[in-house]
C-alpha cells in the first residue's frame, strides 16, 4: 500500500466525495492547495495516513462529513456536532433570521428541542438584551449544546433539562422557537438520514405529533401576544397552519425555503 496522497485521491469514486476530501485535509489535515495538488506525491506520515483512512473508511459508511469533522457551519459560525445531535440544515437560518429582524429589545426566548443549540445560540449572539434558553430532553444533546455555548462564549444563553414545554412557568416567554421532529416513521428519506438521531427526526401522527404537542403547551409558557415560530415538512403547511388556528394563534405567516417551499409557519398567541 502507498503511503502517498495521490493514492488516497484515486480510491475516491465521486466527485462530491473528493470536494469533501478536499475540505477535510484542509481542516483536519491543514494542508494547503500546494499539498493537494502539486506535492501530492510526497510521502504522508502515520498520522496523516491514519486520518486519511479514517475518511474513506466513514464514507464508505455513509457518515456525513460534519460528523466526521465534528464541525458544522451555521450562520456565521462553527458549532461542535456529532451523531447525538441533527445537522443543521441551511433552511433553519431562515428562522433565526427572521427572529433577528423582526424582534423587540430584551426579549425571553425559548429553543424547545435546542439539539446541538445552533439556534439558541445564534440568536442570543445578535441580540445580547435576549434572555435565550436552550431546552431538550435528551442528556446528550444538551452536552453538545454546552460544548458550543462554551466554545462560542454565549453569556445569555442557557440550558434546561425539560420534555418539551412541560418545565417552564406559565405566560413567560415572549418568542418560542423550535425545529421539531416532523417526519413520518416510514418516510423514505430516513434512509439517507441513518446516521443522524431518529428521535430528533421521526414524529408519530404521520410526522404531527410533537408539532400538535408544542404548540398546544406553547399557549400555557407564552406571554398573551407572543410568538411561536415552528419548522416542518414543506407538505405539512395547511395541517400546521390548522394547529395554529385551533390553539387561538393569529397573524399566521409561513416562510419559504431556498427551493420557495414552505418550510416555517410562525402566530401570534392571543
Amino acid at each position: 500500500m502507498s503511503n502517498k496522497l495521490s493514492y488516497y485521491q484515486k480510491k475516491l469514486n465521486s466527485d462530491t466525495i473528493r470536494d469533501e476530501f478536499i475540505f477535510y485535509l484542509k481542516e483536519k489535515l491543514f494542508f494547503n492547495d500546494k499539498d493537494i495538488y502539486v506535492d501530492k506525491d510526497k510521502e504522508l506520515n502515520k498520522k496523516e495516513q491514519s486520518l486519511i483512512k479514517e475518511f474513506i473508511d466513514k464514507k464508505k459508511e455513509g457518515v456525513p462529513l460534519d460528523y466526521i469533522l465534528n464541525l458544522t457551519k451555521f450562520y456565521e459560525n462553527d458549532f461542535y456536532v456529532d451523531s447525538r445531535v441533527l445537522i443543521p440544515r441551511p433552511e433553519t437560518e431562515i428562522l433565526v433570521d427572521y427572529v433577528n429582524n423582526h424582534s423587540s429589545p430584551s426579549m425571553k426566548v425559548l429553543d424547545a428541542g435546542t439539539g446541538s443549540g445552533c439556534i439558541g445560540i445564534s440568536i442570543a449572539l445578535k441580540n445580547p438584551s435576549f434572555r435565550v434558553y436552550g431546552s431538550d430532553y435528551s442528556e446528550d444533546a444538551l452536552n453538545v449544546a454546552l460544548i458550543n455555548k462554551n466554545n462560542l462564549n454565549v453569556d445569555n444563553f442557557s440550558l434546561i433539562h425539560a420534555d418539551w414545554l412541560s418545565s417552564f412557568k406559565k405566560e413567560y416567554f415572549d418568542l418560542i422557537v423550535t425545529n421539531p421532529p416532523y417526519i413520518a416513521d416510514q418516510d423514505p428519506h430516513l434512509e439517507n438520514l441513518k446516521h443522524e438521531p431518529n428521535k430528533a427526526l421521526v414524529a408519530n401522527d404521520n410526522g404531527l405529533g410533537d408539532i400538535k404537542l408544542i404548540v398546544e403547551q406553547s399557549t400555557e409558557v407564552l406571554k398573551r401576544g407572543g410568538m411561536l415560530m415552528l419548522e416542518h415538512g414543506y407538505q405539512q403547511q395547511e395541517e400546521v397552519e390548522n394547529i395554529f388556528k385551533s390553539n387561538h394563534f393569529l397573524d399566521i405567516i409561513n416562510l419559504k425555503d431556498f427551493q420557495e417551499l414552505p418550510r416555517i409557519t410562525l402566530g401570534t398567541f392571543e
